[in-house]
């Protein structure tokens, strides 16, 4: 009886580990996100925040000035910073990141004339 409840316990740590993964998981399958939004909610209307709007036109501009430098060295290290700022900028966006609609798109159906 003790090897009974003991292992019910483990298959219940299991499925939470499961459950835990899906909900935290990216690139998901149809099936996975079925069951990630019994338990969150998708806000299709989330908008992202202005700040991230500036910050990536001030990155983008940053490298604009970089890419008009003469000096090799110089240009490349100003590139660097800048590819480090868009490196930070992507770990602080991750969560705004827009879902692209990757509904089944029509496929093209060529025909064959002769």
């Amino acid at each position: 009886m003790p090897f009974l409840i003991v292992l019910l316990l483990i298959h219940c740590l299991v499925i939470c580990f499961i459950l835990a993964a899906i909900i935290n998981g990216h690139s998901l399958s149809k099936f996975e996100e079925k069951i990630r939004e019994l338990f969150i909610k998708p806000t299709g209307n989330e908008e992202v925040p202005e700040e991230l709007y500036d910050e990536a036109y001030e990155i983008v501009m940053d490298l604009g000035k970089a890419l008009e430098i003469d000096n090799d060295m110089t240009k490349h290290d100003a590139v660097q910073m800048a590819l480090k700022r868009v490196e930070d900028f992507r770990d602080d966006s991750k969560d705004y990141q827009l879902k692209q609609n990757n509904e089944e798109q029509e496929k093209v159906k060529l025909k064959v004339i002769k």
